[in-house]
């Protein structure tokens, strides 16, 4: 055991001086990026700008604005910004729904540096202004919520659902717990050593916990960063809200590419 420790002793002290730096790789828009959304969508291309602890946020609206369907909120993995996801939402999401598509702090024009509780108070200021941007009140009905993420954005969503007692959605590629995570890095039992915590598996809890719900994951059987099998750890203790797609050949980050055609399918299929 204490070889074991020893030549884990580089890694143990990576995870527990620089987890910043290991989960999360925070990109800028090139110059014009913004801009050219706003050209390409037009009237259904909304910015919102705000402000929070962490300084100055921007997050981006599209799609129906005048009392959609469905508000969804989505996130992409830890590598991507929110309007990497703008043209595959165009193509492939229903034409009746408005879509939130959020940058953390320190990703995209968002000043700060991210963490759960910094993430959560960004949702909880722009989610009142999505609100009001496409016609409802301040306190919309839940059954006209949605969430979609990917990778890391899943458990940013999952903070969303927390928040806002949104009860259906679609995942890519969640894992159960940051905790959980570091443990299949290092080897070795040392998910206390986490501070960015991020429990997937506690927020599905509460969902369960509120009533009904309807999740469907996407999972590439080829993914190397988040095991398929955490998938399906999530789905056995809640096989009642979650369905779980396995796409085979598919690997962690062209996953929405490999199954565009399904995760379409399931995107239009939970209306209200």
């Amino acid at each position: 055991m204490i070889i074991i420790i020893i030549v884990s002793a580089p890694s143990l002290y990576l995870l527990t001086s620089c987890q910043s730096k290991l989960l999360y790789f925070p990109r800028s828009y090139p110059a014009d990026a913004v801009s050219q959304w706003q050209s390409t969508h037009g009237e259904s291309a909304q910015v919102l700008s705000y402000k929070t602890s962490q300084g100055q946020q921007r997050a981006f609206l599209q799609g129906n604005l005048n009392q959609p369907r469905c508000l969804w909120i989505a996130c992409g993995g830890n590598a991507t910004l929110a309007l990497d996801w703008s043209n595959w939402l165009a193509e492939h999401a229903h034409p009746d729904d408005a879509w939130l598509i959020f940058d953390m702090p320190g990703y995209g024009e968002c000043e700060g540096n991210p963490n759960p509780k910094r993430i959560r108070d960004s949702i909880k200021t722009v989610m009142p202004m999505a609100f009001q941007a496409v016609g409802w009140n301040s306190n919309p009905n839940p059954e006209k919520l949605r969430f979609f993420g990917h990778s890391l954005g899943s458990a940013v969503v999952l903070i969303a659902a927390s928040e806002y007692e949104i009860q259906q959605g679609v995942l890519l590629a969640p894992f159960t717990s940051t905790m959980e995570m570091a443990e299949i890095m290092v080897g070795l039992p040392i998910g206390f050593l986490v501070t960015q915590r991020y429990d997937n598996v506690q927020r599905l809890a509460e969902l369960k916990e509120r009533g009904k719900g309807a999740i469907i994951i996407f999972h590439g059987a080829s993914d190397q960063i988040i095991p398929i099998q955490m998938s399906y750890d999530i789905q056995s203790k809640y096989p009642q809200i979650i369905d779980v797609v396995t796409v085979v050949d598919a690997d962690h980050n062209a996953l929405h590419v490999s199954a565009s055609n399904d995760i379409s399918t399931a995107l239009k299929s939970l209306g209200p």
